[in-house]
Parts: C-alpha cells; structure tokens; sequence
C-alpha cells in the first residue's frame, strides 16, 4: 500500500513551525535588548516602544495591545510615571478614562532602546546575502500585512 503524503499539510506544518521558531527567536533578541534598557522590566521596554511607535493610549488599549494583565500593565506604568518617563493625564473625551504618553525623558528612552533594536535587525538582516535583502523586506511587509488581516478576521481564532 502507498501512502500519499500532502504537499499542503507538509507545507502548512513547515511554516507553522518557522513561525513560531522566528518569532520566540526574535522575541529572544528583543529581551537581550530590553536587558540593556534603563527601566525595571521588559515590560515597561514593551511599554515605552508601543507608545513611541504608536503615540498615546488609554490603558484598556494598552492593555489590548500588548495582550497583558491589566493590572500588571497598570503597577508597570505606575513604575514608569515614579520614573518620569510616562504621565497619565485625564483623557479629553472620556472622564473615566486616563491617556498614557511618554514625557521627553520617556521620549529619549523610547529613541534609545529603537535605535538598539533597529541595529539589531540591521545585524540580522545584514546576514542574508546581499542580493536577498530587499527581498526579505518585502516578504516581512507581506507576512506582517497577512498576519494583520488575520488577526482582523471573524474566523481567525477558532476558540
């Protein structure tokens, strides 16, 4: 008897686990980084960078955007305000809620920790060939518009 194997199982169990092996890698290299940040944790590092790349929140948009318990998330930017890198002031079209955003000390910190991650992807990228390059830029752009639309579809998650 021959058993026939499919090409798109093989493929879709080969790309899930390069996935998930890329992204614990580069979520390595970025904790090696946050080592290196001026602030308790790597959560207020994921603090920082989330604000300086996409501006002010709420802490329930924090909360959701970086998939953390929102009291955790709260002790930590507490720590960052005691720090005088983050201020909470009252938002201007809802009372109950506070807006986080970065004081210019917190600005610098924010520039200073991207700098060292962009150096680092630099590092990595610079060790493809250099004829691949640009062509793994554009796939990261592609993958990271493909995981974007999964994340925003009804049936994305199943559970």
């Amino acid at each position: 008897m021959t058993v026939v194997k499919s090409n798109n199982v093989e493929e879709a169990i080969q790309a899930g686990d390069l996935l998930r092996t890329t992204a614990r890698l580069h979520s390595e290299l970025q904790l090696r980084n946050f080592a290196c940040c001026d602030v308790q944790s790597s959560t207020q590092c994921h603090i920082l960078t989330t604000l300086g790349r996409e501006g002010d929140q709420t802490l329930a948009a924090l909360t959701r955007t970086l998939n953390l318990d929102k009291a955790w998330l709260s002790r930590s930017t507490d720590d960052l305000v005691t720090q005088g890198l983050l201020e909470k002031t009252p938002h201007p079209s809802d009372r109950r809620c506070l807006l986080l955003h970065l004081t210019p000390a917190g600005q610098q910190a924010y520039h200073a920790l991207d700098t060292q991650l962009n150096a680092q992807s630099s590092r990595v990228l610079a060790r493809l060939p250099a004829g691949q390059q640009a062509a793994a830029l554009e796939l990261l752009e592609r993958l990271n518009a493909a995981l974007k639309a999964e994340l925003n579809a009804e049936d994305g998650c199943p559970c």
